[in-house]
């Protein structure tokens, strides 16, 4: 994908970060919605988004085939013509970009070819280079800086082997729970080093809940939860401040292609952060609603997790208050108030995502680097704020009240909020006759 396609793609991608974990443990009717895809585009536009491979740059690059996102320019160097696009890609070089992708398109519509056995266009092995350029540039910053936390990024950044084994060693040594949450985050490749033991980012912080959270999805669900409500005090699991620092790192003030490729560089260390297994701590919670003890504990951790700073988490806490706090609840007003400020901000979320796609699929060629620098400086502050306080500040400046944005949100639910207990299917379903 180039141009307008692969932007598209990947900030829509980005907003949708959150579904993919939505996934992993809603229930087959649960109403709790993940923020929805943009309005439908025409069909040269939503073909990016339709492959299965993620369009965002991989940064666990460990086997000997690049991904195509982050492959490395031609050896041979670059043409005339390339050069000429890289030294005026504000203008010049959009410009050819977008004669590239129209002439692959009328390609793929003549031959039926598959997108995958295209070959790779001038501006395609552009972006790879400042890609490559400016993720060896944040890397390189935070191996010299010596600490332990940022040799731990860089290692999860670079991603191959050789530094998936450092950052494992790194986790063994440290006694820092972030080294530990990331080296979790990139575990060996085969036997190529050992990983190390899950278990050991709770020794380190008892009381961080997703210290705990990071080990489910084994049979002892019902021993973590009780870990989780008795002794975690906080829910902390590191994507802010690894976004913080590379926010930090983002250096390209001016619009170009350095500013382009942080910004897909940025949006896929967001999309490509592994989510907790938090379906088994649903199902486990939803089984002790007749246990008391238990209940307290899914409780706390409901409560711990609406301390979340990203979107997905606020969810889980109200998909299990959903199970656990029944209408004659004392808590019950209070987790109204948070459903509501919750639906409020995911369609929020999801007015801002329409928006920017169609920012990119109705921008003329050469206004790429200007709708660019506009996402950059959105996305660098989504980093510095973290997800939900990004969306509370969205929600504030665009004028709309919490309760006509909850009320959108809740219009594909029949105006249910999302602690109402899902519809069955056979009285939602049309009878036929």
């Amino acid at each position: 994908m180039t141009g307008k396609h692969r932007w598209i793609a990947a900030l829509a991608l980005l907003v949708l970060g959150s579904s993919l974990g939505w996934r992993q443990w809603r229930e087959p009717q649960d109403p709790m919605p993940p923020p929805q895809a943009p309005a439908p585009r025409p069909a040269a536009a939503s073909r990016a988004s339709a492959p299965a491979p993620q369009p965002l740059p991989s940064f666990a690059r460990s086997t000997p085939a690049p991904s195509p996102l982050l492959a490395a320019p031609r050896p041979d160097g670059l043409t005339p013509r390339a050069r000429r696009m890289r030294e005026d890609w504000c203008g010049y070089g959009l410009q050819e970009a977008h004669k590239e992708e129209q002439q692959r398109e009328a390609r793929q519509i003549r031959d039926t070819a598959d997108e995958a056995a295209e070959d790779t266009g001038e501006a395609e092995l552009l972006m790879a280079q400042a890609r490559e350029q400016v993720l060896a540039f944040w890397i390189s910053v935070l191996r010299d800086r010596k600490d332990l936390r940022s040799q731990a990024i860089a290692d999860y950044l670079a991603g191959d082997t050789p530094s998936r084994a450092h950052l494992q060693d790194l986790a063994r040594r440290s006694t820092d729970p972030m080294v530990t949450a990331l080296a979790l985050q990139r575990p060996c490749k085969g036997q190529a080093c050992t990983a190390v033991d899950k278990a050991q980012w709770a020794r380190l912080e008892p009381d961080n809940l997703m210290a705990w959270m990071a080990q489910t999805g084994t049979e002892q669900t019902a021993y973590l939860i009780e870990r989780m409500g008795r002794e975690a005090q906080r829910s902390e699991d590191y994507l802010l401040p690894l976004s913080q620092a590379l926010a930090e790192l983002s250096v390209a003030t001016t619009p170009g292609l350095r500013q382009m490729a942080e910004l897909e560089l940025m949006a896929g260390v967001l999309a490509s952060w592994n989510l907790p297994a938090m379906r088994p701590v649903l199902d486990g919670c939803q089984a002790a609603r007749t246990q008391p003890a238990m209940a307290t504990h899914c409780e706390r951790i409901a409560q711990l997790m609406w301390g979340s700073s990203h979107l997905l988490g606020r969810g889980l806490a109200l998909a299990l208050a959903r199970r656990l706090v029944p209408p004659t609840h004392d808590q019950r007003p209070e987790w109204e108030r948070r459903a509501l400020r919750y639906e409020a901000l995911v369609q929020a979320e999801m007015d801002r995502s329409q928006a920017q796609a169609e920012r990119w699929a109705h921008r003329l060629p050469q206004e790429g680097c200007r709708v660019a620098a506009f996402d950059h400086a959105e996305l660098r502050k989504r980093m510095r704020l973290g997800e939900w306080a990004f969306a509370q500040d969205f929600q504030a400046a665009s004028g709309d009240s919490l309760e006509v944005l909850a009320l959108r949100n809740r219009a594909s639910r029949d105006g249910r909020s999302l602690l109402d207990s899902p519809v069955p299917a056979s009285a939602a379903a049309p009878s036929g006759r």
